[in-house]
């Protein structure tokens, strides 16, 4: 039988190893990957439950990710809709096909856009030589660049002027502490396209670092995302197959961004 000299190091040993191996499993738990769900090809959706800091509750965050060669991004105006503003229901419905409609960047007390927007290679509004960035989808291939840095590609297809940036190279950048609703557009290492909202309000910081978080630790791994007009503008309405999902907005917004798939070549 052990003496009382024995069994203390081997009872702190035994702490030691339990404190070591609790944060392993609780970190563990933690990093499932996203459970995507999928609707169609090249297409996937999650509702992902957030916990962030001083929240108690977790926020949902919505994503959508799409493979940029069979999927499509549109600028959908709200003329398209039959009235001057809309929300993604609406805007989602007035595009034959559209799985997906969110709200698009800034806009002026008339409702005018503010920044770059491009459809189909058509540009709707100019750039702004402003602190912000330009998602794009030239080609099949999406991109991210600083407004000050922005050259048209050959082959441009979609493009939005909105800011800040969150996520450059795969690291978050900093900013302010102020907490409102989120929409994003981001791009993953394999070149997807994700689509992201969120139903509840957090910081600026706190989205971009769950955003760049790696798959293996339970993110979306995106190595670039732009913030579009959040706060009482954002929303979300996605439909396809067996998968419905909604952000309400209690605002209506004049211009809308929706997914559809690419047209046969």
């Amino acid at each position: 039988m052990p003496s009382r000299s024995q069994t203390a190091p081997r009872a702190l040993l035994c702490l030691a190893l339990t404190c070591a191996v609790l944060p392993a499993c609780q970190r563990s738990a933690a990093a499932e990957p996203i459970e995507w769900r999928e609707p169609a090809p090249g297409l996937a959706y999650a509702e992902v439950p957030l916990r962030t800091q001083p929240l108690s509750q977790p926020i949902a965050v919505h994503l959508l990710r799409l493979d940029p060669q069979r999927w499509q991004l549109r600028v959908v105006p709200a003329s398209l809709t039959g009235r001057p503003l809309a929300d993604a229901a609406a805007f989602r419905r007035a595009l034959p096909g559209a799985v997906l409609a969110i709200n698009g960047g800034y806009f002026d007390e008339n409702y005018r856009p503010l920044g770059l927007l491009v459809d189909r290679g058509r540009t709707l509004s100019p750039l702004r030589h402003v602190d912000h960035g330009v998602f794009a989808v030239a080609a099949g291939k999406a991109s991210l660049v600083h407004a000050r840095d922005w050259q048209s590609p050959p082959d441009l297809d979609f493009a939005v002027e909105c800011g800040p940036r969150l996520i450059v190279d795969g690291k978050p950048l900093s900013f302010k502490e102020n907490i409102a609703r989120r929409t994003a557009l981001g791009i993953d290492r394999h070149g997807n396209v994700v689509v992201v909202a969120t139903a509840d309000v957090l910081t600026l910081q706190a989205l971009a670092q769950f955003l760049a978080r790696s798959e293996a630790a339970g993110g979306p791994g995106l190595l670039y995302a732009l913030n579009l007009d959040g706060g009482p503008s954002t929303m979300l309405d996605v439909e396809r197959g067996a998968v419905h999902a909604a952000v309400r907005a209690p605002t209506q917004v004049p211009i809308g961004l929706a997914v559809v798939e690419r047209p046969a070549p």
